[in-house]
């Protein structure tokens, strides 16, 4: 998937987005930050925050910055930002691959639902630490196939695959690939969601 596909897939559902993918991750979010346990002196990025459902989950104090990719989910979140004049959430155009930042800028970065709709995950990893400060936290929100997984669910998620570049995402995510290259020092691992089908992750920023 290059970064045009995935852009045009969240213009098609922006508008929509919050009324039915939004439900769906919401207690996803809402049990992360939770876990996350903000202080008010906390620095904390947020990659992919889309809508900006998940302000509303931080501590009001808490300083917070969001970005992502696609301008038209950024146009909403700006909206909420202006309703709920919340003074200590920002959003900005970057793509996770590629950020801005300063390394060891932020106590908390955090990645919701976006490990399998960006092109390079290793890369994505890489910038989350980097930007991160040593012996910060790392949140991760994602779906990863495992081997424990009914047949029909792999099948299923195999069988999409070929439209991923529609769909905007990888529906076949085996965990075991994707901790090849990250090299999390994992605290804990956690399912949320609906049918337990996401994993929670909390790593420590060791570099």
């Amino acid at each position: 998937m290059d970064q045009n596909s995935i852009i045009k897939s969240y213009k098609r559902v922006s508008s929509f987005y919050d009324m039915t993918f939004g439900q769906v991750f919401r207690p996803g979010q809402k049990t992360l930050i939770k876990k996350m346990d903000c202080a008010d002196t906390d620095s904390v990025l947020e990659i992919g925050i889309g809508t900006g459902s998940s302000f509303q989950y931080y501590p009001k104090n808490t300083n917070v910055v969001g970005i992502d990719i696609s301008p038209d989910m950024l146009d909403l979140a700006k909206k909420k930002i202006r309703k709920d004049k919340a003074i200590n959430k920002h959003i900005l155009l970057m793509n996770g691959e590629q950020l801005s930042f300063a390394d060891n800028t932020f106590d908390k970065v955090v990645g919701m639902y976006v490990v399998s709709v960006t092109q390079n995950p290793k890369k994505l990893i890489e910038e989350m630490k980097r930007v991160c400060k040593n012996d910060g936290d790392i949140y991760i929100v994602n779906h990863f196939s495992s081997e424990s997984d009914n047949t029909f669910v792999k099948l299923f998620e195999k069988g999409l695959m070929p439209i991923s570049k529609l769909l905007g995402w990888k529906p076949y995510f085996p965990f075991s690939e994707f901790n090849d290259y990250a090299n999390l020092d994992v605290l804990e691992m956690t399912k949320v969601n609906i049918f337990d089908y996401w994993d929670i992750i909390h790593a420590t920023n060791n570099k």
